[in-house]
């Protein structure tokens, strides 16, 4: 009955955010600075999300930190299907919001790669485009990256452990669930999800994030599993700050992930995280001694 009655509460949220946001981005004027800022927050998104996307962007341009520009990727590819941007977002952008158009579209992977590339001396946090962040989400970002300011920071993530003692294997779908208290100090073990929101510290990954013909070719739809291998390859642990995982208040937009149906029902994050064990053997050294 308890578990029924929050599951009732985060949907009746989630409808109260949909409502603010909605009359937010129609008569509130706030802006943030596009451009110099010493933090990038960055997503993308595609067509099916166009029209939902900018109730996320709302929640982010209302975070109570200052000193960030908010950056969203579009492949071109997408703007032709999509033709003209949705008053939402231009309403955005005129408010401060930078929207890129992209040639390489890397579908999940957009939201890093391309902020890496453009913006490799600041911190970069990453959100998703079907989820609406609580004010203080970036804040509490931001103040792990201060006590631990070599680590990559999260609010959700999965500690990587053997599925058989020894095997130095991983089965994902039996560490998902998990909110082990390791993750709430640095560990090689962690794996941050990006639906809830990660920083990343300058030079955190590795170089060999950019290659998109290995992530395409290893986990082409597994972009947390990417990022935290790259961040093994350079030796950087990661951290959650909460005590446990957070979840928050999704869009309708959430309900269209065909990456979710891929990745978890039919195993894909197994396969994916595999093949890249198996590329990256070094690694294991960190997550299984």
């Amino acid at each position: 009955m308890h578990r029924y009655i929050n599951r009732k509460l985060f949907k009746l949220s989630a409808f109260y955010l949909k409502c603010y946001f909605f009359i937010l981005n129609r008569f509130n004027s706030k802006s943030l600075e596009s451009k110099n800022q010493e933090i990038v927050v960055s997503l993308t998104t595609h067509t099916a999300r166009i029209n939902d996307v900018y109730l996320t962007l709302e929640s982010l341009f209302h975070q109570t930190t200052d000193g960030y520009s908010v950056y969203l990727y579009i492949s071109q590819e997408d703007r032709k299907k999509i033709g003209h941007l949705p008053q939402t977002l231009k309403r955005l952008q005129s408010r401060g919001l930078n929207i890129i158009f992209i040639e390489n579209d890397y579908r999940s992977y957009n939201k890093l790669i391309h902020a890496l590339e453009q913006h490799r001396e600041k911190l970069i946090v990453t959100a998703d485009d079907d989820t609406m962040y609580p004010q203080n989400w970036l804040d509490r970002l931001i103040e792990g990256h201060q006590k631990h300011p070599n680590c990559i920071i999260c609010h959700r993530g999965h500690i990587w452990s053997e599925s058989t003692p020894g095997a130095q294997e991983i089965n994902y779908n039996l560490i998902k669930n998990k909110n082990s208290h390791i993750a709430n100090q640095p560990s090689y073990k962690l794996m941050p999800t990006g639906n809830s929101g990660v920083l990343y510290p300058p030079g955190s990954l590795d170089d060999i994030v950019f290659n998109a013909k290995l992530f395409t070719e290893l986990a082409p739809t597994a972009d947390d599993i990417w990022f935290k291998i790259c961040s093994l390859k350079k030796g950087t642990p990661c951290i959650r700050i909460n005590n446990k995982n957070m979840e928050f208040a999704p869009t309708e937009a959430s309900a269209k992930s065909a990456l979710h149906e891929e990745n978890i029902k039919k195993n894909g994050n197994d396969r994916q995280l595999k093949a890249c064990l198996e590329h990256f053997p070094e690694v294991k050294k960190l997550l299984f001694d």
